[in-house]
């Protein structure tokens, strides 16, 4: 677990300091994600490194969206004169999302 923890945590690192050095407009744990993402499709890191802390943390994933609530409480006067656009968007992008799962699934199946 800690091996997997030092991982993640490692890749999490290596994406914010690339987002800071090369001062790119993408948040540092995107960068992180791609970067494990590429490692293990490139099998420089194996799955079942990674695999009992990201079974871990996925369990717990709605916890992770507590700070975003709560930062939408704290701006919603500033985040209110928009609220038409920013529900649209939403909804939106959930449907393509759906859409393209849908369509992926049925290609290449389970």
């Amino acid at each position: 677990m800690v091996k997997a923890l030092l991982y993640i945590f490692g890749f999490l690192i290596a994406g914010e300091l690339i987002r800071y050095v090369f001062n790119i407009p993408i948040a540092g744990n995107i960068i992180g994600m791609l970067l494990i993402f590429i490692a293990l499709r490139l099998k420089l890191i194996k799955l079942k490194d990674v695999k009992p802390a990201s079974d871990k943390l996925i369990k717990y994933l709605v916890l992770f969206f507590i700070p975003y609530g709560v930062g939408l409480m704290v701006y919603y006067n500033l985040i209110q004169p928009f609220w038409l656009p920013i529900a649209v968007a939403v909804v939106v992008s959930s449907v393509i999302t759906l859409y393209v799962t849908a369509i992926i699934l049925e290609k290449f199946g389970r």
